[in-house]
């Protein structure tokens, strides 16, 4: 199968979803990584402080690429030769929240999704195209716990286009693991994502020794999060088996244990 995930920042996909993607690369599916907000000012561990003021979006911007361009090359690593080429990155170089809405870095989680968001229509026609061109047997797309609102807004477009496509929600780390409305924004989520794409099945993508794994897989982002984010995004999975938990449509459910997708959460 090819699956098309979706990624609001260049982290998002790895933080959440780097077990459940090396699984799905393993058992010879191909997915298609596609970032949305990729021009960002963003990065609190690394020295763009230093960085005059006009540079500091290029610069940062460039940076998030040569750390997602090392984790896709750290999980290409793990793959048989033959397997190598079959992730594959795609970004929409949009402009994040704080630009793009000019809403402060810490208020993020505090912004409505603006309907009116050019953002919205562009997300949906790179979902579309990446169908129109055959990407897309499956789609993965954040729940938005933490209500960041580039998560929200990436969900919100991707929404419509969901029907009929075998589709699952991530858990966004590192909201999911210490956001003080995770847990809350879980239930209401799931409600309204089951009235809009079908009831919603937990199911879960786990390894042996994947803690350890995603723990060197996330700290590759070493200019968004520092070792104890690492040991707690890595550490949450441990509470799934090793792995990572989706809530996933019946489309997804049904071609689940043929195409080695996941397993229903026990």
């Amino acid at each position: 199968m090819k699956i098309l995930v979706v990624s609001p920042h260049r982290d998002d996909a790895a933080f959440s979803l780097s077990i459940a993607m090396t699984n799905w690369l393993l058992a010879r599916h191909s997915v298609t990584l596609l970032n949305v907000f990729t021009r960002s000012r963003y990065a609190p561990y690394s020295d763009a402080d230093f960085v005059h003021e006009n540079d500091r979006m290029s610069y940062v911007s460039a940076m998030r690429l040569r750390e997602d361009e090392g984790f896709l090359r750290r999980v290409a690593q793990e793959l048989p030769r033959g397997l190598k080429d079959h992730i594959q990155m795609v970004d929409l170089n949009l402009k994040d929240a704080p630009i793009r809405l000019r809403v402060p870095e810490d208020e993020v989680c505090d912004t409505a999704v603006n309907a009116a968001d050019p953002a919205i229509e562009k997300i949906r026609k790179a979902i579309v195209r990446q169908a129109e061109m055959g990407a897309m047997d499956a789609l993965v797309v954040p729940l938005g716990l933490g209500r960041d609102v580039d998560h929200l807004t990436v969900r919100e477009a991707a929404l419509p286009l969901m029907h009929g496509v075998a589709c699952a929600f991530y858990e966004d780390l590192p909201y999911a693991a210490k956001h003080a409305s995770a847990a809350a924004d879980l239930d209401a989520v799931r409600d309204v994502m089951s009235g809009s794409v079908g009831r919603l099945s937990p199911v879960v993508c786990a390894a042996d020794g994947a803690v350890e794994r995603k723990r060197v897989l996330v700290l590759g982002y070493a200019s968004q999060i520092d070792d104890e984010a690492g040991g707690v995004m890595s550490e949450f999975a441990a509470r799934y088996g090793g792995g990572e938990r989706l809530w996933a449509n019946e489309a997804w459910v049904a071609a689940a244990e043929a195409n080695r997708l996941s397993v229903p959460q026990g």
